[in-house]
């Protein structure tokens, strides 16, 4: 990709704060998360004078390279204001912004009966009432959505915690995201509209840093979960193959149904993956890198090509003054 970086930031009345803040805008860090956190976008400015933003206020962010269009990284809201100096920026202010401003809410304690009498009885009913609860609006992958749940007791939780808890005994993620609240399939490398995510392609010729950390798994040749049958009085189980020599991986507590059985012995074989690693690669700005979405290496030999990617968390650190920017993806294996 040439061309020179540009950043974008739209206030509730300005549509681009970047150049009334000139050269007090050192840089703009956006931070992807494929896991349960809100993503995260950072503003750094030169301080003295220091004038934080009142909380709440509404950042929407784009970025792209010159000549091409620009993509827009989402709305963020302010939360938080850091100050501190270095010998390379003298001293500064941080103002951080988090994508869901609903986030707060999800964090809530409660307790809460989700049964079919009461209008439940599937996965997609209860993350909706879940997200509903925050005020906001859920989007369940369809490969979720009908997952049978007869019965579940929240006690003294939070709907976030309670909806990651429900998420992976069914090999889901949730995250929040753009004022809503998105239910996705584990290891699926798909976005919020079900839609394939395009690989990021890391080349080794272009990277500025990088890590690999692999070890072994230890191995396991199925998995097995066990459920009581009230009907014949007694405890069953399902069990899911994996594949390779060693002993049964069994969870350690009941699932309620038959239905639920097979599926977490399904996501738990596939969280057994034979290989588990982590990394890192910087490399030159990229706006089209997301998290979540496959990770392509080229250029760093076979014993780490061949192991399938995802990427779990991308950094874009831009400088508008400098037109400077990298991407940091850290990955791990796929299960």
């Amino acid at each position: 990709m040439i061309g020179k970086p540009f950043v974008i930031v739209a206030g509730a009345k300005t549509p681009n704060l970047v150049p009334l803040w000139g050269g007090s805008l050192l840089r703009v860090t956006i931070t992807d998360q494929a896991g349960y956190e809100s993503d995260e976008a950072v503003l750094t400015f030169s301080a003295p004078p220091y004038s934080p933003p009142p909380k709440g206020t509404k950042y929407t962010i784009s970025a792209g390279m010159l000549p091409g269009a620009a993509v827009q990284f989402g709305t963020f809201s302010a939360s938080r204001t850091a100050f501190g100096g270095s010998p390379e920026d003298g001293d500064t202010m941080e103002v951080y912004c988090r994508a869901a401003d609903f986030i707060d809410k999800m964090k809530a304690t409660g307790s809460k009966h989700y049964d079919q009498e009461g209008g439940f009885g599937t996965a997609g009913k209860i993350f909706k009432d879940l997200a509903k609860e925050a005020g906001v609006s859920a989007l369940v992958s369809s490969a979720i959505e009908n997952i049978k749940i007869p019965y579940r007791l929240r006690w003294n939780q939070s709907p976030l915690d309670f909806a990651t808890e429900l998420a992976d005994e069914i090999g889901a993620i949730v995250k929040p995201q753009a004022g809503k609240l998105l239910v996705l399939e584990r290891g699926k490398a798909q976005s919020g509209s079900g839609k394939d995510l395009p690989p990021i392609l890391v080349n080794r010729k272009q990277c500025y840093g990088w890590d690999v950390d692999i070890e072994e798994r230890p191995a396991h040749e199925k998995a097995e979960t066990t459920w009581y049958d009230p009907k014949k009085g007694r405890l069953k189980q399902e069990t899911q193959n994996i594949g390779k020599k060693g002993g049964a991986y069994a969870p350690m507590h009941l699932t309620p149904t038959e239905t639920e059985a097979k599926k977490t012995a399904g996501a738990v074989a596939s969280a057994l993956s034979r290989w588990t690693g982590s990394g890192s690669f910087e490399m030159r700005g990229n706006p089209f890198a997301v998290a979540g979405a496959p990770v392509t290496l080229t250029g760093f030999g076979a014993a780490i090509e061949s192991i399938k990617w995802v990427s779990t968390v991308v950094t874009h650190t831009i400088d508008p003054e400098g037109g400077g920017w990298t991407t940091m993806v850290e990955v791990e294996t796929k299960e």
